[in-house]
């Protein structure tokens, strides 16, 4: 190879990694967004939802495309997790306030037997119906998907499937901001219905 074929392809190499330093990272990235979740000390993901397929407490299998075109509140957590029942109550008020405006909060309990998760379900509502869907995952693949590393953790997604933001840790939910950031999330009409498998 001649001196100026090897000039001529690490000039395009330089060409070619400067084009994609130059392209922004994420081209729908929402700064107004990005500022509200690092305001709420949560991190910027912006990346395409993992898929998920499980069960709920009565055995009815759910996926994210069962709920394409709304803003997803997805939390892994366990009933043996004492800051993940420290939260629930602040999900459930968000759940219940945002609803019916296109709000789904799946609760992913990671419990070794779905009588567990069951059962704290049944105690912390005292025979009420909640407004989250619980869903069932004994081997944690899910957490594993999404990078879990700690308990509770939170992700949202937005109305197009994009995971936009994670949690570490219990939040509450309940604070001005995390209802800014959600109505902000509603109010999107910018976003499609994609699959989100």
């Amino acid at each position: 190879m001649t001196q100026t074929m090897k000039i001529a392809i690490l000039l395009a190499a330089l060409i070619a990694v400067g084009a994609t330093f130059m392209m922004p990272w994420n081209q729908n990235r929402d700064e107004s967004l990005v500022t509200m979740v690092a305001g709420l000390d949560g991190q910027w993901v912006g990346r395409d939802a993992p898929p998920v397929s499980l069960p709920d407490l009565q055995s009815q299998t759910h996926t994210l495309n069962d709920y394409r075109g709304k803003v997803i509140f997805l939390n892994i957590w366990a009933s043996f997790c004492e800051p993940c029942k420290k939260e629930m109550p602040s999900m459930e008020r968000l759940v219940r306030t945002y609803s019916d405006r296109g709000l789904v909060m799946l609760a992913i309990s990671v419990d070794p037997e779905a009588s567990d998760a069951q059962q704290f379900m049944t105690t912390f509502l005292q025979g009420q119906q909640s407004g989250m869907t619980v869903l069932h995952d004994p081997t944690s693949n899910t957490a594993a998907n999404y990078g879990t590393e700690l308990l509770p953790e939170t992700y949202i997604i937005d109305r197009s499937g994009r995971v936009i933001a994670r949690f570490v840790n219990a939040y509450d939910w309940s604070k001005p901001e995390v209802k800014q950031m959600i109505e902000h999330l509603l109010n999107d009409s910018s976003t499609g219905s994609k699959s989100l498998l």
